[in-house]
């Protein structure tokens, strides 16, 4: 008798599991992935067993999932962020750039940073080493006016682009203030800017109470010490030397970026954060340092940035599985609660799943971490490419996914 109680348990057991022949199964059945190019991996994260799915080593366009291996190297690397290298005597302090994204940032203001730069009555600003382009390879050419590709740079600061806000009284406030603004009521967008200059134009027809609206404006050296000044309300001397025997500044809110990062998928802060990276390793803010670092933690992917909106990039499933991996291994559960983003696009189920989507035009992506209702934890990595369909009936046939594996674990 316990012999047969004991095979009906373990078949009930082995039944229970997810497996890749499930999981085609149930892509098979989805009309909704129709003529897509879909990939699923997933792995349960306590047992030493293989990833099960379908396509997991195909190459995909991973978009925002690339932030995913950014925030791996970044905790890899240190797991701790350099602010500012400064060299401080009486009044004055000399500083050099580390990358930092949050300098008067609009949405992750560093006020700390700003306060530790006031104290001083004079800021010499030293040339860093730096290595990399405004833009990354296969980025859109046309969409330099989008918050989502401001420009990177050195130093970043405001987070290189100019905040719009239409006030109660029905002024439209500009931060920074220091650039042309011309009022055009005839353009159809509410905020332009020239391709080639920093001559902002505004419809204020197009706002209404409470708007928030960026544009990113065209970073220079120049241009970088004029803000710096304006932030600081002082002087700013530049320096052509390199800045020596410097003490650095080191962040203590590295959570806080990391969830800007996944959570709110902020281009500019993933892409300088990745040119950090290089700086801790190489003294030279490079992204492109940076992302070969990155690149060396995984196998089976082609990175061009740091952020994802190269269309150059390429991931596998197993590979994001991978990463995924990595991050919960250094860091923890409660950690990846902090600042990965939780439940999708779900509403109505307790907190299950933290994950990071990736978006492109034709491309949506979730890879995350996921509880199933007999409490196991498991990694995945949904990637679905090169779909006709409503993004909307993308995202259900995920949530269908997601609901399946948190029944069927």
């Amino acid at each position: 008798m316990k012999k047969i109680i004991l095979l009906v348990f373990f078949s009930s057991s082995l039944f229970s599991q997810i497996s890749s022949k499930k999981i085609e199964n149930w892509i098979s059945k989805n009309n909704e992935l129709d003529g897509s190019i879909v990939s699923i991996a997933v792995k349960r994260i306590d047992k030493d067993k293989k990833i099960v799915g379908s396509g997991i080593d195909i190459n995909m366009t991973p978009a925002s999932n690339v932030k995913i291996l950014t925030v791996l190297g970044s905790i890899y690397y240190g797991d701790s962020i350099p602010i500012i290298n400064y060299k401080a005597y009486g009044d004055t302090l000399k500083i050099s750039s580390t990358g930092y994204p949050l300098l008067s940032h609009p949405k992750y203001r560093d006020k700390d940073l700003e306060k530790f730069l006031k104290k001083f009555k004079y800021i010499e600003y030293h040339i860093p080493k730096i290595d990399f382009d405004k833009y990354g390879p296969g980025w859109a050419w046309d969409d330099y006016n989008n918050y989502y590709q401001a420009e990177r740079s050195e130093m970043p600061i405001y987070g290189n682009v100019i905040q719009a806000v239409k006030k109660s009284n029905g002024d439209i406030e500009i931060t920074p203030d220091t650039y042309k603004i011309v009022f055009d009521f005839e353009q159809e967008k509410q905020i332009h800017r020239s391709e080639i200059e920093n001559n902002f134009s505004i419809n204020p027809s197009l706002f209404e109470y409470g708007d928030t609206i960026y544009s990113p404006f065209i970073t220079s050296r120049k241009n970088t010490i004029s803000l710096l000044e304006n932030a600081l309300g002082k002087k700013v001397e530049f320096k052509k030397e390199e800045l020596k025997d410097y003490n650095v500044l080191n962040s203590d809110q590295v959570d806080y970026i990391y969830a800007a990062i996944l959570k709110d998928s902020d281009n500019l802060i993933s892409e300088s954060i990745a040119a950090n990276i290089s700086f801790r390793l190489n003294d030279t803010i490079s992204v492109d340092k940076g992302v070969e670092l990155i690149k060396s933690l995984s196998k089976q992917i082609e990175l061009f940035d740091g952020s994802g909106l190269s269309r150059y990039n390429l991931v596998t499933p197993k590979s994001i599985i991978s990463s995924l991996h990595d991050i919960y291994n250094l860091v923890g559960f409660d950690r990846i609660k902090k600042i990965f983003p939780k439940n999708y696009i779900i509403q109505d189920k307790e907190d299950f799943v933290w994950g990071k989507t990736g978006t492109l035009k034709n491309n949506h992506n979730y890879s995350g971490y996921l509880i199933t209702d007999k409490n196991r934890i498991y990694i995945f990595s949904i990637m679905i490419n090169h779909f006709t369909n409503d993004l909307s009936k993308i995202k259900g046939a995920i949530v269908d996914f997601l609901i399946y594996l948190k029944s069927n674990s």
